[in-house]
């Protein structure tokens, strides 16, 4: 606590391009050149995308595992929750987008969030590991919420 960081803003800016934008865009054009390839990919892409976030929310929170169990939860728990509500009240009633549109939003605002600060914390703070305990909270909260949020609507129709 009151400890000065100094980080490089454009390296930071430029990792967030590549972690977001990329594999955005990188999808719009597999769907828009090859969807013959991407047909083929979509019914096992939920299998796939489960494991891949499993494995990416092990990693950081057993890195973190001792200072987890001794903080609170509350504060990361609330700013998942208020990402995947936000992600879900703002596109469905201020933009008027239709109910698919405002759940798929909800569940990438939820899901990228922490996942993308632990990147982050972990990268341009490598001299102090707690920049990611907050983090690995919101990795281990958005992969409960998320889960439970994905399997909810997939009931509810």
């Amino acid at each position: 606590l009151g400890a000065k960081n100094v980080f490089d803003g454009f390296s930071m800016a430029n990792k967030v391009v590549k972690v977001t934008l990329a594999p955005i865009a990188l999808g719009l054009v597999a769907n828009e050149y090859l969807p013959d390839i991407t047909a083929q990919i979509k019914p096992i892409s939920p299998l796939v995308m489960v494991v891949l976030t499993s494995c990416l929310c092990a990693t950081p929170i057993a890195g973190v595992a001792a200072e987890l169990k001794s903080n609170s939860f509350l504060p990361v728990v609330s700013l998942q929750t208020l990402a995947f509500v936000g992600g879900y009240l703002i596109p469905k009633y201020l933009l008027d987008m239709g109910e698919k549109m405002a759940r798929t939003i909800s569940i990438e605002t939820g899901m990228q969030s922490a996942a993308l600060g632990y990147l982050l914390a972990t990268q341009h703070f490598p001299n102090n590991p707690l920049a990611a305990v907050p983090s690995a909270f919101g990795i281990l909260s958005m992969s409960v919420l998320g889960s439970a949020l994905a399997v909810a609507w997939r009931l509810a129709g």
